[in-house]
C-alpha cells in the first residue's frame, strides 16, 4: 500500500502519517520500523535493486546484442514483478535515498558493462556508454508504464528501447 501510494504521488507527496492512518496502523508502530520517509522508500526499492545488481553482474559477459536483450528483458521482469517500487526509484532518482548508493552503483557498472560491450561491438547508437545509460534511466520506466495495458506491450517496449540504443534491428 505505501509503494502504491508513492509510486503514484511521487516521495515528496506523500507523508508518514497518511501511510499509517491508510494503513491502519499506529503511527507509533510504523515509525518503531521506519524512522524516515526514506527508509521506508529504501525497504521498498533495496530488494528489487538486489534483484538488479545480481542479475546485470553476469550480463556484461554475454555478446553484445544478447547482453541488451537481456538487460531489457530484466526491466521487464523487475516491472511486471515490482512495477511500484520502479515508480518510485524513477521518481525519486535524483534523492538520496540512505544506503542504496552502493548497490545502486553497482547496477550503474553492470548497466555500463552491457553498453561498454556494445559499444566495442560497434552497434551502440550512441557511441557513448553513458549516454545510453542515461537514456535508458530516463526512458525505460515510462515506456513501461505507457505499455502496460497494451497487449503486446513487453514487445514494444524490447523493440523501442532497442532502437534507441543499437545502430541496427536485430534480425
Amino acid at each position: 500500500m505505501a509503494a502504491r501510494r508513492f509510486a503514484e504521488a511521487g516521495p515528496d507527496a506523500v507523508r508518514l502519517d497518511a501511510i499509517a492512518e491508510a494503513a491502519d496502523v499506529a503511527r507509533g508502530t510504523l515509525y518503531s520500523h521506519f524512522r524516515t520517509k526514506d527508509d521506508l522508500l529504501c525497504a521498498i526499492v533495496e530488494p528489487v535493486l538486489r534483484l538488479a545488481v545480481r542479475k546485470t553482474a553476469a550480463l556484461g559477459r554475454l555478446d553484445a546484442r544478447t547482453g541488451i536483450d537481456q538487460m531489457l528483458r530484466l526491466y521487464l521482469e523487475l516491472w511486471h514483478a515490482y512495477p511500484d517500487a520502479l515508480r518510485i526509484a524513477y521518481k525519486a532518482q535524483d534523492m538520496p535515498l540512505g544506503d542504496l548508493g552502493t548497490l545502486h552503483r553497482n547496477f550503474l557498472k553492470g548497466v555500463l558493462r552491457v553498453f561498454d560491450r556494445a559499444n566495442q561491438a560497434g552497434i551502440l547508437r550512441s557511441g557513448s556508454p553513458l549516454l545510453a545509460g542515461h537514456v535508458l534511466r530516463q526512458v525505460a520506466v515510462p515506456l513501461l508504464e505507457l505499455y502496460a495495458s497494451h497487449p503486446d506491450g513487453d514487445g514494444l517496449f524490447v523493440e523501442g528501447l532497442r532502437a534507441l540504443l543499437l545502430t541496427e534491428p536485430r534480425r
